[in-house]
């Protein structure tokens, strides 16, 4: 005998949860539909639930990190600056060496305010600002000019002791409005040649030869000890 089997709908997937309807947010018509979306939207806004950031809760590690990498760069860039200063006062002092044949006490207390500042552990903006503000080879400062310190400094700061520098001493007065306003200077300027005939080689062998490393910053120290005792 055939067995016909009558599938009864309602049989089908019994393991399934009864079915459950939501029922619509009552609208009223007068609402327009732009407004009834909305509404509809609020009402189910906890259905989907935005993840977190994981850096918002994951910064502890990046944070020490980025923390490492400041003080990293501060120590880099503070050694930097107190090795500039330092060439730079070196380079100072064989100029007036070589263009007048012997040094000043400008040679010593050139640029110390700076030195100290820098080991203090003050940033580059300030000492910058401080120093051109307060030293009588600098305009910015208001002062008498100091015209044989103006020249040693600026022949020091010339591209062949300064690479970051692209003008030479000539180029750089034709342009500079303020030192063409310092009386006397050009004058100054004309009278050594801009520097330009000092053996710019030489005074480099000088440097390393003399200053440079341990004993050269000892010497240097010492020197001014003594200068400033004897005043």
């Amino acid at each position: 005998m055939d067995n016909k089997c009558i599938f009864n709908p309602n049989s089908l997937n019994v393991n399934r949860l009864p079915y459950k309807s939501v029922q619509a947010p009552i609208i009223s018509e007068r609402v327009p539909y732009r407004e009834q979306s909305l509404l509809v939207c609020d009402e189910n806004k906890d259905i989907f639930v935005k993840r977190p950031d994981a850096c918002e809760k994951a910064s502890g590690l990046s944070g020490i990190r980025r923390l490492t990498n400041n003080i990293r760069n501060y120590i880099r860039s503070y050694k930097q600056n107190v090795k500039h200063t330092y060439d730079h006062k070196l380079v100072f002092a064989l100029v007036e060496k070589e263009l007048f044949g012997k040094t000043s006490i400008d040679s010593l207390t050139h640029d110390a305010d700076k030195m100290i500042l820098y080991l203090l552990g003050f940033p580059k903006s300030f000492v910058s600002k401080y120093h051109r503000t307060n030293s009588v080879h600098h305009t910015e400062s208001g002062k008498n000019m100091n015209l044989r310190s103006m020249l040693c400094d600026n022949i020091a700061s010339s591209p062949e002791f300064k690479p970051e520098k692209k003008k030479s001493l000539r180029e750089h007065f034709s342009t500079s409005k303020e030192l063409q306003s310092v009386v006397g200077f050009k004058e100054l300027l004309e009278k050594y040649n801009f520097g330009e005939n000092l053996d710019f080689e030489k005074i480099k062998a000088m440097k390393a030869q003399r200053y440079d490393g341990f004993k050269g910053i000892g010497k240097v120290a010492l020197r001014i000890l003594v200068a400033f005792i004897s005043m």
